[in-house]
């Protein structure tokens, strides 16, 4: 791996020591004192600040977990230094390093989470920011051997939240470990923050664990209301009410440990306050991975198998319309027993909707990598295309009369050597160049009567590059489909 691939701490010798001795000693003081839980934590939020102010606090959530079982770890941060709106922004290295050791990056769901609208992919970002930085000592000293993922995100609209979950929730497993980083509120003048001019430490703490109370409680919209009506500096904000949305019902939650960096000096004209949270979610069974030749060697589906994803898809839009719900398996009376091998293989999906009346696009939304069974993706991504989908408004239900619903049922998609390799009419493909990607179905060549190179071109520029940037220097994957509409 070459040391491009790699992107280093840019806050080691800082935020907490850059010797590595040094650095393992500090958090093995953070952690010594704080009790074990009953059960332990797999959704975690943690402060971000430098190691002398947050550190104790970090450590009680981190002694919280269950440091043999996890093998992958989401971090989800906001960021700091880039105005980002209603995207979610991924790492393109391989790694990343600290004092500690390198730590590899789950490269398998980033290119799966790729394939979707709101990700993108950009080093800078993640170069320079120190709320996901500061958590990956924490990580190496407690978990060793583990993949990790960092989101980072900035502003989200309540639409985007919910696609972001969406896109999330289904890589949450009994092996994964989601932390959300963040502070919480901001004290001072320079923080622009100054509501308490008495009883200022007090009311600062009431505020903070109210919003607290209302995450352990998975109150979004309690935690969203708060943090309006008072103005509260919460700087992970964001990344706090994506997750809310993905946690489980009956998951149970608790305030592990707060504090702020002015508890010492007693001087609370400017202060930062540092909340640990824990939760214990039961999510399921961590997916075998299987390559293509098995998923390829597993049956076709049958015309039945085609008819209930169909039938599930429109299902499913329906009840969103109806509700204002997203539908479950139970709420559509889908019976899994009786689901054929086909539909329970985990395979990726997209899910189109197209207007009878001039074939013009309504929505597309899929998932390349095969992370759960192939109803559920068509389940959920069926809900997305509708209503999720950044290129369009929300599917009305006037347009779903007149909606023609088409899935294509998708092989794992496998790296090529170069772009001579992709067949027209039987591979997609995905482009991935500095940062930045994009992505074809098989069938959309054929339907555009594109050749290879005008395919790559028009390929090249929905990923946001210059019309010819895949003749050099891109990375391509293939993958086929089983597509069938209504």
């Amino acid at each position: 791996m070459s040391a491009s691939q790699i992107l280093a701490s840019t806050i080691a010798g800082s935020w907490y020591p850059g010797n590595p001795a040094r650095l393992k000693a500090m958090i093995g003081s953070f952690l010594a004192p704080c009790p074990a839980p009953e059960k332990p934590c797999n959704v975690l939020v943690v402060p971000h600040a430098g190691y002398p102010y947050s550190g104790p606090t970090a450590g009680y959530a981190y002694a919280a977990i269950d440091r043999k079982k996890i093998r992958r770890v989401i971090l989800l941060a906001p960021s700091h230094r880039y105005g980002i709106r209603d995207l979610a922004v991924l790492p393109m290295a391989d790694a990343v390093s600290t004092p500690l050791g390198t730590i590899p990056l789950d490269t398998d769901m980033r290119n799966a989470l790729l394939g979707e609208a709101m990700f993108r992919a950009d080093d800078g970002v993640h170069r320079v920011e120190h709320s996901t930085q500061i958590q990956y000592p924490f990580l190496q000293h407690c978990l060793g051997d583990f993949k990790l993922l960092p989101v980072i995100v900035g502003s989200l609209s309540a639409r985007a939240a919910d696609a972001l979950a969406a896109a999330l929730k289904p890589f949450l497993a009994d092996d994964v470990l989601l932390v959300v980083s963040s502070d919480f509120i901001h004290y001072g003048s320079d923080f622009d923050y100054e509501p308490f001019p008495q009883d200022t430490e007090a009311k600062t703490r009431a505020l903070n664990l109210d919003a607290a109370d209302a995450i352990v409680r998975r109150d979004a919209a309690r935690f969203e209301r708060i943090v309006d009506e008072s103005g509260a500096t919460i700087c992970g904000r964001e990344p706090i009410r994506a997750a809310l949305r993905m946690l489980p019902d009956g998951c149970t939650g608790s305030v592990l440990h707060y504090a702020t960096s002015s508890d010492e000096s007693r001087d609370f004209s400017r202060f930062v306050c540092y909340c640990s949270i824990g939760f214990r979610a039961e999510f399921p069974p961590a997916p075998e991975r299987t390559d293509a030749s098995a998923e390829a060697d597993s049956g076709a589906l049958s015309a039945a198998d085609k008819s209930f994803l169909l039938d599930l898809a429109r299902r499913a839009i329906q009840y969103a319309l109806n509700t204002r719900m997203v539908a479950t398996a139970d709420a559509l009376g889908v019976n899994r027993a009786a689901l054929s091998p086909a539909l329970r293989k985990n395979m990726g999906a997209f899910v189109t909707l197209s207007m009878k009346r001039n074939h013009r696009l309504r929505g597309c939304i899929g998932e390349i990598q095969p992370y759960r069974p192939l109803w559920k993706a068509v389940l959920g991504r069926a809900i997305d295309a509708a209503f999720r989908d950044p290129r369009f408004l929300p599917l009305t239900a006037e347009e779903f009369k007149d909606v023609e619903i088409e899935i294509s049922a998708l092989t794992p998609a496998v790296p090529v050597a170069s772009w001579r390799d992709i067949v027209i009419g039987r591979h997609g493909m995905t482009l991935a160049k500095n940062g930045r990607s994009a992505v074809f179905l098989p069938q959309v060549a054929p339907e555009q009567g594109w050749g290879i190179e005008e395919t790559l071109t028009n390929l090249a520029m929905k990923a946001g590059l210059p019309p010819d940037a895949w003749r050099e220097g891109a990375s391509f994957t293939v993958f086929e489909a089983i597509v069938f509409h209504e």
